[in-house]
């Protein structure tokens, strides 16, 4: 375990620095303030990591950012222009989201620039390309009294938000808490987590527009939440089995909640479950990976990354 991390929920993977790393977003989740803002700031950690063995967490500092309260959630890294881009959604306040865009460096985070949309509702997940476009999950479609509703029918009114040279625009909508986004080598298919639709939504993908089209769904019997890729065709899904426990779990840490992981191949469909657990181990997984020998898994409220031998 990689432990001192409150509510780890997201990681990318940096190959570039040596020994490799997993850049984890972290924020902790239950102690709110009186007016349901988060109480405590987030920060981005990194965990560094050799074949054999993980090393201490470490928080990033963050340089040249102003005093906007910090509160991250989904994250993605991306080369361009030979520089290493973070890209971190923040719920600065319960109703004022951004995207921030950071170099990452040896030792810190250097802070670019933010970005803003009324289009970004309640965003969950994002994955950026080189050229500086990304994707946008929105989790939920709907605020206040309509956002109850959507939660207690899992009605599907989350959506896709596409940014492209200026222009937001939503590519995909009617999901049931869109969740986490992984995109193919070639570019031309997206993969989008239907969280409370239980699967994977797979999109054809406009290279040139970065417009969507449904293709088809792959089904989990399991709510997911983040994608990584564990190599080209082989997503790494982690997963929420029983969504009643993780509610539970999120009001009271002595609750657990189960954890599935699933390698899925994207090119025939087969769905093989690689770890289960009843929530005693690590509960609410949100984020899983195979690399270098080793399985990691991440969680949304605990302060600690499940390192363990990879599978077969």
């Amino acid at each position: 375990m990689a432990s001192g991390m409150p509510g780890p929920e997201d990681f990318d993977l940096d190959v570039l620095s040596r020994p490799a790393r997993l850049i984890v977003s972290s924020q902790e989740r239950r102690l709110l303030d009186p007016n349901g803002e988060f109480s405590e700031a987030g920060a981005i950690y990194q965990v560094p990591f050799t074949r054999e063995a993980t090393l201490p967490a470490q928080p990033l500092p963050i340089v040249e950012r102003d005093g906007l309260p910090f509160h991250p959630h989904g994250i993605h890294l991306v080369v361009s222009g030979g520089i290493t881009l973070l890209y971190v959604i923040n719920h600065a306040m319960h109703a004022s989201h951004s995207i921030e865009i950071f170099e990452l460096r040896a030792r810190d985070l250097r802070f670019l620039r933010r970005m803003r949309s009324p289009l970004l509702i309640s965003p969950n997940d994002i994955l950026a390309l080189a050229d500086g476009q990304f994707y946008v999950t929105n989790d939920h479609g709907e605020t206040g009294i309509r956002q109850t509703l959507e939660n207690l029918f899992a009605f599907g009114w989350s959506n896709v938000v596409h940014y492209r040279a200026g222009y937001w625009s939503v590519v995909a909508d009617k999901i049931a808490f869109a969740n986490g986004l992984a995109l193919s080598d070639s570019g031309d298919t997206l993969y989008v987590a239907g969280t409370r639709d239980r699967g994977l939504f797979k999109y054809a993908r406009n290279t040139l527009t970065g417009q969507l089209a449904y293709s088809s769904f792959i089904n989990l019997n399991s709510g997911p939440d983040n994608l990584m890729w564990e190599k080209s065709g082989l997503l790494n899904v982690a997963a929420h089995p029983d969504v009643l426990a993780f509610v539970s779990h999120m009001r009271d840490k002595q609750k657990p909640s189960p954890a599935d992981v699933f390698r899925v191949n994207v090119l025939d469909g087969t769905v093989t479950r690689i770890y289960s657990n009843d929530g005693t181990q690590i509960s609410a997984a949100s984020t899983a990976l195979v690399t270098g020998g080793r399985l990691f898994v991440s969680q949304v409220f605990e302060p600690a990354v499940l390192s363990c031998s990879a599978p077969n």
